[in-house]
């Protein structure tokens, strides 16, 4: 039985003003909703929002996941292409859907690593935040 002492925390960079301006409210929110949560493990999010200075290359989504067990820490990136949200109908359902896919692929991780960590519980408390995203 795990304690759930952790908590999710975000590192942003804008990649540029573009990409600061039209996000910024969207993370803002996000970041204080997940704030709120506790989990299992301390969470340590960068988030980059790619645009016209420094692009985010590759697809949208998770890069170097790292769980450490015996710290109970996980680090991760979460990269977003300008170009996915500039497509996007509803970009700000977008940034949500592509950062609550990159929350559960983490979640997915950790109960890989650690079988105290009760893997539906985990993705149901982020339900509670991100809605039918998660």
């Amino acid at each position: 039985m795990t304690t759930d002492a952790g908590r999710i925390s975000f590192r942003t960079v804008y990649g540029g003003p573009d990409a600061g301006v039209a996000y910024a409210a969207d993370v803002a929110l996000l970041k204080r909703q997940l704030r709120e949560l506790a989990f299992a493990y301390d969470v340590d999010l960068l988030l980059h929002l790619g645009g016209e200075i420094s692009s985010a290359e590759g697809a949208s989504g998770l890069y170097a996941p790292r769980v450490s067990v015996a710290k109970r820490t996980v680090t991760a990136q979460i990269r977003v292409r300008q170009q996915d949200l500039a497509d996007a109908a509803e970009p700000g359902a977008t940034l949500r859907r592509i950062i609550s896919d990159a929350l559960l692929e983490l979640v997915g991780r950790v109960a890989g690593k650690d079988k105290s960590v009760d893997a539906s519980a985990e993705s149901a408390k982020l339900e509670t935040v991100l809605g039918d995203d998660a």
